[in-house]
């Protein structure tokens, strides 16, 4: 590993610190992409960027499109028309940050790289992920024509307040103009409408009534018009998730056609993706993994075993209520953020769950095979690294 990238991995000990006096700082160096499309919500940013990333590029316009967490390699949090950032160019954007530091977290300076990546490559879009919240969140620091709120639910409570309307103003807080897409409901709807009102934006709500699952992989969206979508990312509730990139896909001029074929097209990996008899699904907070529940029964999959792993400031009781039947096997990632093995099994067995503990994901993933019989389906969620770490082991 060079100097600079060895410096960027560096950045993950100073934490997460919000604000966006540092990142301004650095801008200051930095041309702008024209059009940008900030993601921001508790559930579904990385499918609703990739699904408009996407479309976009069907429609040949191209792209920029930053998400996060990776799941194997940094360079995917950075894709330009599907293709992540090299190596070579990852680390000649590091050298120049390097020189530029102003005590960034890491958020920070690999936003900072992916804009003065889109810069240089003249992309026509750059599709934004927030990392957490929005006010204060690196992505802000940027001007955006359309934002995307997609839900909002309890996660991040530690940063971002600990009730559904404290965390709707954060991540309303982004708000600045132009356009707004959101399928929030009640209170968090409330919320982020008063902010588009404050700021002058025009308001576009995707309801429930919006969206229809007719068959495993298989949608339909009217928004005034009807789309039959065919999407290759699985589970109930992309639904949601299509109806906000083809509202917003529509909003920014795009024809039925590239909307129709940039769903069947797009591709995340880590969501309800299965490898051989593995299931990977990164549902790392209660709303997520009880998206995931719901979807496996309506998929009519059983797990045999589920190998599951937390960070520390997640609501961990609460995801593990909404966890699918079945013996349970506690992982943790190498990171400090994750909570302990000897913590999640601790949890499980206080709410009556049957768990084995593993000493790391490669022996959470032996386990899980000695538990497996032919066909049988093993599930790996929670933590996003923790799925990233078995994916890896997997190829």
């Amino acid at each position: 590993m060079t100097s600079a990238l060895a410096w960027l991995q560096g950045l993950k000990q100073r934490g997460i610190r919000l604000g966006l006096e540092r990142i301004r700082q650095v801008l200051r160096d930095i041309e702008l992409p024209g059009h940008v499309i900030r993601v921001g919500g508790t559930n579904g940013k990385g499918s609703v960027c990739i699904l408009l990333g996407s479309i976009l590029r069907q429609s040949g316009a191209t792209v920029g499109v930053y998400t996060s967490p990776e799941l194997e390699r940094v360079n995917e949090r950075i894709m330009v028309n599907g293709a992540a950032i090299g190596d070579r160019e990852l680390e000649r954007h590091a050298a120049w940050l390097m020189k530029h530091d102003v005590k960034l977290t890491f958020f920070e300076a690999v936003t900072a790289i992916a804009l003065r990546y889109f810069s240089q490559r003249s992309v026509d879009y750059a599709v934004l992920e927030v990392g957490m919240g929005g006010r204060y969140d690196a992505t802000a620091a940027v001007n955006a024509d359309v934002t995307v709120v997609t839900n909002v639910s309890l996660d991040h409570m530690e940063h971002l307040g600990d009730s559904v309307v404290a965390i709707a103003g954060e991540i309303a807080g982004a708000i600045e103009g132009g356009d707004v897409v959101t399928a929030c409901t009640g209170a968090a709807l409330d919320v982020v409408q008063r902010q588009a009102i404050r700021m002058g934006a025009r308001l576009h709500v995707v309801s429930r009534s919006m969206w229809q699952q007719t068959g495993p992989q298989c949608f339909v969206v009217t928004t005034g018009r009807r789309y039959e979508l065919a999407p290759r990312l699985a589970g109930a509730y992309q639904g949601e998730n299509l109806a906000l990139a083809v509202r917003t896909a529509e909003m920014l001029g795009v024809d039925r056609r590239s909307i129709i074929d940039g769903v069947a097209s797009a591709w995340l990996p880590g969501r309800l993706e299965q490898i051989g008899s593995v299931l990977l699904d990164g549902a790392h907070n209660p709303a997520a993994m009880q998206a995931l529940r719901l979807s496996l029964e309506n998929m009519d999959i059983r797990p045999c075993c589920i190998v599951f792993g937390a960070m520390r400031d997640k609501d961990i009781p609460g995801i593990i209520r909404e966890l699918p039947p079945g013996p349970v096997i506690a992982a943790s990632a190498p990171t400090s953020r994750a909570a302990s093995e000897a913590d999640i099994a601790g949890m499980l067995s206080e709410m009556g769950r049957d768990c084995q503990v593993a000493t790391g994901p490669a022996d959470a993933l032996r386990k899980a095979r000695t538990m497996a019989g032919e066909g049988d389906v093993i599930l790996v969620t929670g933590s996003l690294r923790l799925v990233g770490d078995i994916r890896r082991h997997l190829h």
